[in-house]
C-alpha cells in the first residue's frame, strides 16, 4: 500500500513539474537577453548561468547525441550537391484534348 502511494505521489509530482515548465520562462528570458543587446554585470552572469544549465541538462538527457556531436564538431561541411541540369523537351506526340 505504501509503495502504491509513493508511486502515485511521484507520478503526480512529475506531471505537475511537466505542466509547470519551471525552466521554460528562464530559458526564454535568457535567449532574449542573449540575442538582443549584450547584457553586462549580474545580468550577463545570470544569462550565462541559465544557458549553461540548459546545455548541461541537454547533455545529461541526451548523452549519445551529445557525444556524437562532440566527435563531429570539426568535420568539414558536406560537399555541395551537383547543379541541376536543364534540358529542353519537345513534344514528340500531340497530347489528346478532352
Amino acid at each position: 500500500m505504501l509503495t502504491t502511494v509513493i508511486a502515485l505521489t511521484a507520478l503526480a509530482a512529475g506531471y505537475v513539474l511537466g505542466r509547470v515548465r519551471l525552466g521554460r520562462r528562464a530559458s526564454n528570458w535568457a535567449n532574449w537577453q542573449h540575442w538582443s543587446r549584450r547584457p553586462t554585470g549580474l545580468r550577463y552572469a545570470s544569462v550565462w548561468t541559465v544557458l549553461s544549465a540548459e546545455n548541461i541538462a541537454w547533455l545529461i538527457t541526451h548523452p549519445v547525441k551529445g557525444w556524437q556531436a562532440w566527435q563531429h564538431r570539426n568535420d568539414p561541411p558536406p560537399p555541395p550537391s551537383p547543379a541541376p541540369q536543364l534540358r529542353r523537351t519537345t513534344p514528340t506526340t500531340q497530347e489528346p484534348t478532352p
